[in-house]
């Protein structure tokens, strides 16, 4: 049988009829190798050999479960209370944990405020610097008109007005804009 041959893992054939089921049983599991397998799904391992495998290899996981468990829980400052698997009767593998924080318990509403208020000042800060650089271009647009502005109408102070001529050929007239 699976308990005898995985003695350090906790196995319980269960079919959940709804998700309170599931979760009543998570929540009433102690330590981190626990194992709720369909009845389906363990009548299937003793008929194929490959089915056996595949889900004796994530019961054989759970036994070594353990030192993982305890790593993640010390890198996040959690409490991990239970851990384990459910193994449904389509065969579907979900891994569960249940803990608690260490770290202080802070509101969910002023978290979420404070994020939208470093989103909306990011966003603002992101808008003053492209309106600052669209400010920039304006102006060197500008400058760069008046340039060629005066270089047309022949008012630029270092040439003469004579320079721009206006010569009648055939119909039309033409501008003679020799610099």
């Amino acid at each position: 049988s699976l308990k005898e041959k995985y003695p350090d893992v906790n196995i319980t054939v269960a079919d959940f009829k709804n998700g309170k089921q599931e979760d009543a049983y998570m929540l009433g599991s102690r330590g981190y190798n626990n194992v709720a397998i369909s009845a389906s799904i363990v009548e299937k391992m003793s008929k194929d050999p490959a089915a056996a495998t595949k889900y004796e290899k994530v019961i054989s996981d759970m036994s070594g479960n353990a030192d993982r468990i305890e790593k993640f829980a010390k890198e996040n400052n959690d409490e991990i209370l239970g851990a384990g698997v459910v193994i449904d009767k389509n065969g579907k593998v979900s891994y569960w944990m249940v803990g608690r924080s260490k770290d202080k318990i802070e509101n969910p509403g002023t978290v979420y405020k404070e994020k939208v208020q470093k989103q909306i000042e990011e966003n603002r800060a992101r808008k003053k610097e492209e309106e600052a650089l669209k400010q920039k271009r304006l102006k060197k647009a500008e400058t760069l008109e008046k340039l060629l502005g005066k270089k047309s109408n022949g008012t630029d102070k270092n040439k003469p007005a004579e320079d721009v001529k206006i010569k009648e050929i055939g119909k039309g007239e033409q501008i003679d804009l020799s610099v």
